[in-house]
């Protein structure tokens, strides 16, 4: 018996709810989405399945829709997801769960909290007081899901927002293979690699020591989150913004969360 969770994380926030969860659940491993997905089929009724992962214009990130959508789950399994925004959640558990309906499974439980955003094309990173804050509330409700989750509480998705999710998160989708001409690097950059390092998708090369954009971004933001010289920008949106990335995590559990669990 053992419980897997699989997560998406650009800049730590869900692999620190995920990693506080597995520790209140027995025989847990966690998995990146980032990594590929397991070809023999997963769960069973003695095996729970969790999905852990940020909130994209509040819906799913293309990349945990692929990844969920791919997922070979076996029936009678308990499957649960814990999702983090720095806004709103929306309908994003309920698009999960419509997913993983058409394979014959469901959302048993369901939950959420709001966390520092790192969206900072749109917005200003939170003041460090405010991060502290959010963390440990997060914390908090990751140790009350998993003792919930470990004595197989029932807590199903509730549908809020459903048309406005929907077409909110078409917003994600448009436009996304020009998405990334905007980034710039400045003459701070030392070519170091972390961008395309932390890339979860692997969309940035290293070219004359210069990171170039291939196209197929994820708007994840973790380059420019996690360049060590802030050379990155987005057009004029992001310069003088705080970065943000989850005081708890480093570089290196991102980059090893690509291809190998933790």
């Amino acid at each position: 018996m053992g419980s897997t969770i699989y997560y998406f994380s650009a800049t730590g926030n869900s692999l620190t709810i995920a990693r506080q969860i597995a520790k209140g659940l027995e025989n847990c491993k966690i998995q990146s989405m980032a990594a590929e997905t397991p070809h023999e089929p997963v769960g069973g009724p003695d095996n729970p399945i969790g999905f852990v992962f940020p909130v994209f214009y509040i819906g799913l990130p293309r990349l945990v829709k692929r990844f969920a959508q791919k997922l070979n789950i076996r029936k009678g399994t308990y499957c649960f997801a814990f999702i983090n925004f720095g806004g709103y959640g929306g309908d994003t558990l309920g698009m999960l769960d419509d997913i993983l309906k058409e394979k014959g499974v469901y959302l048993s439980y369901a939950a959420g909290v709001r966390m520092p955003g790192n969206s900072i094309v749109r917005y200003q990173a939170s003041a460090s007081h405010v991060v502290q804050k959010l963390i440990k509330n997060s914390m908090d409700k990751a140790n009350e899901a998993a003792g919930a989750i470990a004595n197989g509480k029932l807590q199903p998705v509730k549908r809020n927002a459903t048309l406005l999710s929907k077409m909110a998160n078409r917003g994600l989708y448009k436009g996304i293979s020009e998405w990334d001409e905007k980034f710039e690097v400045a003459g701070e950059c030392t070519g170091c690699g972390l961008c395309a390092k932390v890339c979860p998708v692997s969309n940035i090369k290293m070219e004359k020591r210069r990171p170039v954009w291939q196209h197929h971004c994820e708007r994840c933001l973790a380059c420019i989150q996690w360049c060590p010289c802030e050379a990155i920008e987005y057009g004029k949106k992001t310069i003088g913004r705080r970065r943000y990335r989850n005081p708890d995590i480093d570089a290196e559990d991102i980059i090893k969360g690509r291809t190998q669990g933790i």
